[in-house]
């Protein structure tokens, strides 16, 4: 650093000083405003970066596309773009806490100081000027004076000269003479010190006061230019002190871009829709022969519009047997040594995440059949505990019946929770848990049933004894609820219900009536397409729907991926495979 300040050197140079300490404040303020357009441009990024984030996150997280590499590494460099605008706020606070907040008061301090100097610099020299003032008005005064003393011994030498003069106007003269001297040696008196006292004055004007003024001016604007110098600094520390973490989010996005693996992708999206079936190959058809007769019952019905009234004659109470052909389509389940059906009964075709899955699914299906047969059975039991208080509603043969019906629900029942039993037994194996307690949901019923059956026959028999005046038999007739409750066609009255031209029975070898499809009355959809069923399908996954051939679905969705949304009921909708399905227009 040098000797040499400002008070020695540039004395005489004021104006130049005050033009650069101002340049200077003028340099402060515009530090300062760039220090606040910094600070605003690391918040507005880092805003901008949290809106990008939220823009360009994947809207669907449980998507199965988020188990690819690539969107792992996607949602990874998204997750840190939080992180990295979370620096860059760190940063905008650092620099308005240290640096924006510094060189306000920098610029403050800095300018209340030169404007204190100044003012103090404009006092000097306003003394320095009334010194000059007084010096020249003290020398003007004796200057004069001496003139004036000089004037009037000129006129005391003419008059003492003078022969007329008398002696009164010669003293006169010499009085006059020896005031003006006087007053001008009291000027001249006056004068020197004046003289002195400016000489005095100037000496500490340019050697201590002016200089040192200069020199604090001086040292404020070093200390100004040295704030500048910190804050710069202090600004680089703070920025420094966010490259290290954003250097870490940037390896991290590194990381896992170098976990991107295509092999891995690929793999996963043919395990997720490996098993699509081929459609099957088209069948000759012959045309020109004879058509062949539909299987009847009874009298042909001309009319093809079924009433409201005939599909309740068409509700039965136990649920209609599996028709051959859809019990092909299903896993197989029946005893036997054949290693194919084995393997098809435990899954063993399959990886251990589908296994688990097709058991769970095979669960659930079993569970919605005995739902079926619970409700079935419930509605049987509900008519003969009805029987049993109104003897006179029903006959020997149809309690006989009724109660043939329950065994069967009541065999069918216990069939069917061993082979829930037996499958919960597989899923419990697989996931490594103990097996479940196995209970029976039909054997209690038969108790129940035989003391119904008892009290009913009894009752039966009372109610039976009446008869007519002729001596007959006269069997007590059927209340309008009871004839429609009791449409139930069974093996002994599907005879006696063939006679009926208004009933029609369903062939027990065929698929269940489409128009018997258990949409709510109310809930049918509106405005979709239609399409038809070209071939039979087995659901194999939890989203998708069992279809047989023939008959019309609703489409709900088609996308365009080869799998088309359709749907059979509320409570029916799945995907299916699009190649199995035509559209109807």
């Amino acid at each position: 650093m040098t000797s040499l300040n400002w008070g020695e050197t540039l004395w005489d140079q004021w104006d130049r000083i005050q033009e650069h300490t101002e340049h200077g404040l003028e340099f402060t303020k515009k530090c300062q405003d760039f220090v606040r357009d910094r600070i605003k441009l690391e918040q507005d990024y880092a805003k901008n970066l949290r809106r990008l984030k939220k823009t360009y996150k994947l809207k669907n997280a449980e998507d199965d596309s988020g188990n690819f590499s690539t969107v792992k590494a996607y949602s990874v460099f998204l997750d840190q773009l939080e992180s990295i605008a979370r620096n860059h706020e760190i940063l905008a606070e650092g620099l308005q806490d240290k640096v924006a907040e510094r060189l306000k008061a920098v610029h403050k301090e800095t300018t209340n100081n030169r404007k204190n100097l100044c003012n103090t610099a404009s006092q000097l020299q306003q003394e320095y000027k009334e010194w000059q003032v007084s010096l020249d008005r003290h020398q003007q005064k004796y200057e004069k004076a001496a003139k004036e003393a000089e004037t009037a011994t000129q006129a005391f030498a003419r008059v003492n000269e003078d022969m007329n003069a008398t002696k009164a106007q010669v003293e006169k003269s010499r009085a006059q003479m020896n005031h003006r001297h006087d007053l001008m040696e009291k000027s001249k008196g006056d004068y020197i010190i004046a003289v002195e006292t400016t000489n005095t004055n100037q000496h500490e004007y340019y050697h201590q006061r002016w200089p040192g003024l200069i020199n604090q001016m001086q040292r404020c604007e070093e200390h100004r230019i040295d704030e500048i110098r910190e804050v710069l600094q202090e600004q680089c520390s703070i920025h420094q002190s966010i490259i290290p973490h954003i250097q870490e989010c940037i390896e991290t996005i590194s990381e896992n871009c170098n976990n991107i693996n295509p092999a891995e992708d690929s793999e996963l999206l043919m395990e997720e829709r490996s098993n699509q079936p081929y459609p099957p190959d088209h069948q000759f058809i012959e045309y020109g022969t004879a058509k062949p007769e539909p299987a009847t019952f009874g009298a042909h019905n001309n009319s093809t519009r079924k009433t409201k009234r005939d599909k309740k004659k068409k509700f039965m109470l136990s649920p209609p047997e599996i028709p051959p052909r859809f019990k092909e389509l299903m896993p197989s389940f029946h005893s036997g040594d054949d290693e194919k059906d084995v393997n098809k009964e435990t899954f063993d075709n399959l990886p251990p995440e589908k296994r688990k899955k097709a058991f769970k699914e095979k669960i659930k299906e079993i569970e919605g059949k005995i739902a079926i047969q619970l409700k079935a059975r419930t509605g049987i039991e509900e008519i003969l505990e009805l029987y049993s208080q109104k003897p006179e509603l029903g006959s020997p043969g149809a309690i006989e019946e009724s109660r043939q019906q329950l065994d069967e629900i009541t065999r069918e029942l216990d069939k069917l929770q061993e082979e829930l039993y037996k499958y919960q037994c597989y899923l419990a194996a697989l996931t490594d848990k103990p097996p479940p307690e196995k209970h029976h949901i039909g054997s209690h019923l038969q108790a129940d049933t035989v003391s119904i059956t008892s009290s009913m026959s009894h009752a039966s028999h009372v109610s039976n004894s009446h008869t007519t005046q002729s001596g007959e038999t006269e069997e007590p007739p059927l209340s309008p609820e009871f004839n429609t409750a009791l449409m139930t066609p069974t093996a002994e009255s599907t005879t006696e219900l063939a006679r009926d031209d208004h009933y029609e029975v369903p062939d027990p070898t065929l698929p269940p009536p489409l128009e018997d499809s258990p949409i709510p009355p109310g809930l049918e959809p509106n405005g979709l397409e239609q399409c038809n069923v070209l071939y039979d399908y087995v659901a194999q996954h939890d989203d998708e729907l069992n279809i047989y051939a023939g008959e019309v679905l609703y489409v709900v969705e088609d996308n365009g991926t080869g799998w088309v949304k359709a749907q059979r009921s509320e409570f029916e909708v799945g995907l299916v495979p699009g190649n199995y399905i035509e559209l109807i227009t």
